[in-house]
């Protein structure tokens, strides 16, 4: 069995293009390889590319913050699932993530980083997330971002 990463777009919030997807895909399984899902090991993760106001709506319900944000994360262990992106039937199921794409551009062009590479660095952030990873502690933010780099170094620095 290989890592299963399913992409669902909200055709009504946001613009993708087969690109985007292909992205998001690499990401979450760049990072899934590196943390040793491979194989019978193997889990499957769903991503909703989605606009500001679904990112808003679902950050004020799950997390109590009443702003746009650019990611969230919904690991399978939490009671924080929410509607039309879970799907009992994948095993091995490790959550879900909704990403903004207007939020991801807008922080591309803040950060002076081509778009590609800020979506794929929130892809891989939030399935760390899924996998119990961290940052609220200094520890805990530099092993995090660190794996975060390698994948990114592993899809962009290479010539993946």
């Amino acid at each position: 069995m290989t890592n299963q990463v399913e992409v669902e777009i909200d055709f009504g919030a946001t613009t993708v293009s087969p690109a985007m997807i292909g992205t998001v895909r690499q990401a979450v399984e760049t990072i899934l390889a590196q943390e040793g899902f491979i194989g019978g090991n193997s889990v499957s993760v769903t991503v909703l590319l989605t606009g500001d106001a679904r990112l808003h709506s679902l950050n004020r319900e799950f997390a109590g913050e009443d702003h746009v944000t650019d990611v969230l994360s919904f690991p399978a262990n939490s009671s924080a699932e929410f509607q039309g992106l879970n799907d009992d039937s994948w095993a091995n199921k490790i959550g879900d993530i909704a990403i903004s794409i207007p939020q991801t551009e807008r922080q591309a062009m803040e950060n002076g980083i081509l778009f590609k590479r800020e979506l794929a660095m929130l892809a891989i952030h939030a399935t760390l997330h899924l996998l119990g990873y961290d940052h609220a502690f200094p520890e805990e933010e530099r092993v995090m971002f660190g794996k975060t780099d390698d994948a990114l170094i592993q899809m962009f620095d290479t010539g993946a």
